[in-house]
């Protein structure tokens, strides 16, 4: 079940709870040293189950089947690779945040089944569900709150981090150091960290080995099980909910025609001549399954985007040298704005967003004190 093997003997209880699968998470990191534990967290705007059982509808050579366990769902997933004939199977556990629009996908089957089974239930679901990308603030703020909220003395080592420059390959660091200089090293170099593999020490000793990454995947390597599910994931997953709540119901009013504007606001000039309104329009002409139709680019940039995902379509505006406005039309799903915004963020530079006339949404507002 969910890969984790003999080890855990999930198989032998009948009520197979998160708190028992937490056990033998636990039990097979500790018989398998060299593996690891795969999470994937999601925004849902419509039960995600619902969702998964519905692709048994629309593909012959593979299935979903879903397993409700109270707690959590258990879906085993099998399917053909068309190019290569070969089959891909295995399981994964999903559990709904409390009180949010956020789910988390985990299983133990290696990056195969993470990609080409997990991977792919959730990226045929779109736009139901969507992906949602943290910036590398973020991936610091998370470990930030997890390293007080474990221990005043604990330190935070970073044992492999990748970096990108905006529009330019990535760099991998195996450099050993405190995470506040990995982040503080990209900044200044105008990088951002795409993610990172740290350690969380205590008294000299490792109670936490975990990846985090911009992309909403997780991965727990060793430590205290607890600790990752209880304060890591929760802390991370606190910003897939921010984003469901700014990006979530913003189209425009049918009844009333009112709009709800999305200012992006960069920390650094980003727009200063013709050259960087067109970065702007290449960025967006580079969205996956999408269109742009550019109706100014000099001295201002306008652009309309329509994705072909589901309709939707809004219009965006350079309104100064830091700051770009969205417009979503009668149609602006959650899933073609938070790609828009993380398609600004890797390509052009990090940012602030926040609504028109209301203040900006920060993690405390989502994060109980």
């Amino acid at each position: 079940m969910y890969g984790l093997g003999e080890s855990s003997d999930l198989g032998a209880y009948s009520d197979c709870s998160l708190s028992q699968i937490r056990r033998g998470i636990e039990a097979y990191l500790k018989e398998n040293p060299r593996s690891s534990v795969s999470f994937k967290s999601i925004v849902a705007h419509q039960n995600p189950i619902e969702q998964f059982d519905f692709l048994n509808t629309r593909f012959n050579k593979g299935s979903v089947d879903i397993v409700d366990h109270g707690d959590h769902y258990e879906v085993d997933v099998t399917r053909e690779i068309k190019r290569s004939g070969r089959t891909v199977s295995g399981s994964f556990a999903m559990f709904n945040h409390e009180d949010t629009q956020v789910w988390t996908a985990f299983t133990a089957h290696g990056s195969d089944f993470f990609e080409r089974g997990l991977g792919w239930v959730i990226s045929k679901c779109e736009p139901h569900i969507s992906e949602f990308y943290a910036t590398s603030r973020d991936l610091e703020t998370v470990l930030d709150m997890f390293s007080e909220a474990v221990d005043y003395n604990s330190k935070i080592i970073v044992t492999q981090a990748v970096a990108y420059s905006h529009r330019e390959e990535g760099e991998i660091s195996y450099k050993t150091r405190p995470y506040p200089e990995v982040f503080r090293a990209a900044r200044d170099g105008g990088n951002y960290v795409d993610s990172v593999l740290f350690r969380s020490i205590s008294e000299d000793e490792v109670n936490l080995e975990a990846t985090i990454t911009r992309d909403g995947t997780t991965k727990l390597s060793s430590g205290n099980v607890e600790l990752f599910f209880n304060y890591l994931l929760e802390d991370y997953v606190s910003f897939a909910q921010e984003k469901a709540e700014l990006f979530t119901n913003k189209e425009r009013s049918r009844d009333t025609g009112d709009i709800q504007e999305i200012e992006v606001k960069f920390a650094n000039p980003v727009f200063q001549s013709t050259k960087d309104n067109e970065d702007l329009i290449d960025a967006l002409a580079d969205l996956s399954r999408s269109s742009v139709t550019v109706y100014h680019k000099n001295p201002y940039a306008h652009i309309s985007v329509l994705d072909f995902n589901d309709g939707s379509s809004c219009d965006v505006f350079v309104t100064d040298s830091k700051t770009v406005k969205i417009v979503p039309s009668y149609r602006g799903s959650t899933n073609f704005l938070m790609r828009i915004s993380d398609k600004l963020y890797k390509d052009l530079d990090e940012s602030a967003v926040e609504l028109m006339g209301q203040e900006s949404y920060g993690v405390e507002d989502f994060v109980g004190g």
